[in-house]
Order: structure tokens, then C-alpha cells, then sequence
């Protein structure tokens, strides 16, 4: 038994998830990095060439043109992560491949529906609170939600599920999960928010320095609640939802806020927002594990083969009951003892 733990230990990430061996599966961090930069260029080239832009030009500006743009970006993310990436890591390679992929990258809904649910709700309550209380704190009023979604700004409801669905797939989905083959749940975590703050500098392509460098830590710190989140739940679900709200609510306040505003929403979403969610899904996970241990269950069974059954306990089986009541320990001792 020690050798075969010993053996365990040294399988490569493809080997433990028994699909076929690639150099990126068996190189998670380098294969990390890689996923990392392919999701950038598939959700980022639409600014690289001006795609609105050109549109824009050639059929005026309006909602036509975000929806042109939210389908190229939704069409390109979906070849990548879901076409491109998996044969690179190996997974389109056996068949059927889909389905295991998905389960992979926990595009489901995880250990229960129950704790996916309260984790997702547990995370956009609380980032819903921080947010208006440090806009409401610092004096700055919301917009007026009619106004502030507007066409076409309602299509930001659209807009955030490029990212909230993607990103989500890319880094708490398949970077995660390829880390965990190498490193512990909380390592991963680690090096994923990481790559996902890094991930962020694309953003320099919309933005001045100083607000992407904000960006980065925002999305470095969150990330680490978000990770936790997925592991505790077995789901995505709580992480593309947490994503997508939190896009939606800080679009919703005034573009012109003070630097004491700023700084609070900042604050509150780098410090008190990851801490409270944390918490939030210990809690429900706590409470989910103590239901399934409260639970009544039957008895276990224990259903021995013949072979099982040592001879000798054996032939005393097949004897008379007087005879056999001396001899009942010995078959008695056969069965394990989770089963008596």
C-alpha cells in the first residue's frame, strides 16, 4: 500500500484525470499562463482592432453595433475555451470529451444546488451592500436606474456575461482545477488570483494606468473569495455569478466620484468583500455538511461473496443451527467492521 501511495504521488496532471498526456496538462503553471494569455486575446481583440469602431463607420453608431461586437467576442471565447483549450490540455482527444470537460472546469452545479445557490447569493448580497452603503457613506447618490439603463446603456446586463462567463471558465475553471492536480486547494487559489490580477493589464488597452493598476489588485484579492468559493461548492456557478453582478454594480455608479468614494468601494471590495464571502461560504458549507451528518441513513449492508467467506466459516455455515452456534464468530470476524 505504501508503494502504491508513493506511485500516486508522482502522477503527472493528465495521468490523475486520465486523459492523454499533453505538455502544458503536465506543466500547470507554464499551461496556466498560456490559458491566461488565449482568453485575453479572444475577449481583447475587439479593442485591438477597433471592431466598434469600424462598424460604427460603416453602419452608425447604435445598439447594432454591440450586439455585433458581444457576438464576436461570445463566438471567439466559445472556440477558445471551449475548442481550441481542451485539445491543447488534452481532452478532445478521448471520446466523449465534452461533457468531462465541463465537468472538469465544474461548469455545474456542484456538490448541491442548495450551497450553490446560498454561496451565490451569500456573494452578491454582501458586494450589493458594500457597494451602495460606501457610495451612500461618502454622499455620492446612485444613478436613477431608469436613466442609468437607458439604451443602450441596459446593454451592459449583455456586456457582463462576456466576461462573467468566460474569464470564469478560463481562470476558476480550467487554471484552477489543473493547479489543484499539482498543488493544494489553497496554493492554487493563490497563484490563480495572481494570474487573474495580471490577466488585467490588459485593460491599459481601455484605461490609464492608475485606474488598471486598481483593477489588477481589485481583481487579484476578489478572485482569492471566488476560488475558495468554487472549491467549497464544487461549482462555477457562484463565481461567474459573482463576476457578472459585480461588473454590473460598479458600472451603475456615477463615473465622476470623489477620490474618498473611490477609495471606499475600493476598500470595501479588497478587504471586507473578500473576508465577509469567505466567511459567508464556511458557514453555509458548515451547515450543508452538518445536514448530510444529521441525516438518518440505513444501516450499511453487507453483502459477502462466497469467496469472501473463509472455508472454514464457510462449511459451518451450511451446518444445522445448533451446530453451527459455536462457530458463528468465525464468520462473524469475515465481515468488516463498518458493516456490524
Amino acid at each position: 500500500m505504501a508503494g502504491e501511495g508513493a506511485m500516486a504521488s508522482t502522477l503527472t496532471g493528465s495521468q490523475a484525470t486520465g486523459r492523454p498526456a499533453t505538455w502544458l496538462a503536465d506543466h500547470p503553471i507554464l499551461g496556466s499562463a498560456v490559458v491566461a494569455v488565449l482568453a485575453g486575446a479572444a475577449l481583447q481583440l475587439t479593442h485591438v482592432i477597433g471592431l466598434q469602431e469600424r462598424l460604427a463607420a460603416r453602419i452608425g453608431w447604435g445598439v447594432t453595433v454591440l450586439w455585433l461586437d458581444f457576438g464576436f467576442r461570445t463566438l471567439l471565447g466559445a472556440l477558445v475555451l471551449l475548442a481550441v483549450v481542451p485539445w491543447l490540455f488534452g481532452y478532445s482527444r478521448s471520446r466523449p470529451w465534452f461533457g468531462a470537460y465541463l465537468r472538469r472546469v465544474r461548469f455545474s452545479v456542484g456538490f448541491s444546488p442548495g450551497l450553490t445557490i446560498g454561496a451565490s447569493a451569500a456573494s452578491v448580497a454582501i458586494m450589493a451592500t458594500l457597494i451602495v452603503g460606501a457610495a451612500l457613506l461618502f454622499g455620492v447618490p446612485l444613478e436613477d436606474l431608469p436613466s442609468a439603463l437607458a439604451s443602450p446603456g441596459w446593454f451592459i446586463l449583455v456586456l457582463a456575461l462576456v466576461p462573467g462567463l468566460w474569464e470564469e471558465l478560463a481562470f476558476r475553471g480550467l487554471i484552477l482545477s489543473t493547479l489543484q492536480d499539482r498543488y493544494r486547494p489553497w496554493i492554487a487559489i493563490l497563484i490563480t488570483s495572481l494570474l487573474f490580477g495580471l490577466f488585467h493589464v490588459s485593460n491599459l488597452l481601455l484605461r490609464g494606468p492608475d485606474q488598471v493598476i486598481m483593477e489588477m489588485i481589485m481583481a487579484g484579492v476578489v478572485s482569492l473569495a471566488w476560488g475558495y468559493a468554487v472549491i467549497k461548492t464544487g461549482s462555477l456557478i457562484p463565481a461567474i455569478v459573482s463576476h457578472y453582478c459585480i461588473n454590473v454594480f460598479i458600472w451603475l455608479l456615477p463615473a465622476d466620484l470623489s477620490e474618498a468614494a473611490s477609495a471606499g468601494v475600493f476598500g470595501g471590495l479588497t478587504i471586507a468583500y473578500p473576508i465577509l464571502t469567505v466567511i459567508a461560504v464556511w458557514w453555509l458549507d458548515h451547515v450543508h455538511r452538518s445536514g448530510d451528518r444529521a441525516s438518518p441513513s440505513a444501516p450499511p449492508s453487507c453483502a459477502l461473496k462466497p469467496g469472501d467467506i473463509p472455508l472454514t466459516a464457510r462449511a459451518e455455515l451450511t451446518k444445522p443451527p445448533a451446530q453451527a452456534s459455536a462457530h458463528q464468530h468465525a464468520a462473524t470476524s469475515a465481515c468488516p467492521v463498518l458493516c456490524r
